[in-house]
């Protein structure tokens, strides 16, 4: 499944950015904003100078209580800049 469904299933619409405007931020903003994809998780992020904005983070039903969420939030915070995330 593309990555832009994962999220769009798990996220209310009124939450999500549409998919045309997220791939045009990885394109035109690809010095900024991220993407970590794997089989079971999907993370948006935005990397700025000063701290790490979260923009979506999913994790799948069978990934769940794994530790892949926490995993994650680990590899975000070994770059040494606060973390933001929307809730």
């Amino acid at each position: 499944m593309h990555w832009y469904e994962k999220l769009n299933q798990y996220f209310p619409v009124e939450e999500m950015k549409s998919r045309a405007h997220m791939e045009t931020l990885l394109k035109e903003r690809s010095n900024i904003y991220h993407k970590d994809e794997g089989p079971n998780h999907v993370l948006m992020y935005v990397e700025l100078d000063n701290f790490v904005f979260i923009d979506y983070l999913f994790v799948s039903k069978n990934a769940r209580g794994q530790g892949l969420g926490h995993k994650l939030l680990e590899k975000l915070k070994r770059k040494g800049k606060p973390i933001i995330l929307e809730v």
